[in-house]
């Protein structure tokens, strides 16, 4: 095996683990309350989250848990709930 194409595969080994790794290492969680802030302020409605967790390899992101809120004129019970709610990027071939 040429020295080249040993680079390129621990490389490429080494991208594939980055990928598989880092979900578990980017806690993900902790930008709950400012997305909810921003899509709150973007909405004109109360917006939670439950938990949020990321997939690099599926290129999704999924929020257990959404609510959004009502206007209160017309209801005080939410608008919108959601036990999943899961958000992916498809790039096309």
């Amino acid at each position: 095996m040429n020295k080249t194409l040993k680079i390129v595969l621990i490389v490429a080994g080494v991208l594939l683990v980055l990928v598989l790794v880092a979900p578990f290492l980017i806690p993900v969680n902790q930008f709950r309350p400012a997305i909810e802030e921003q899509a709150s302020a973007a909405l004109g409605r109360k917006v939670q989250l439950g938990n949020i967790s990321l997939s690099l390899l599926s290129g999704s992101l999924s929020a257990e848990n959404l609510s959004i809120g009502d206007d209160p004129k017309f209801s005080s019970a939410p608008f919108l709930t959601a036990k999943l709610l899961n958000v992916g990027v498809e790039i096309p071939r």
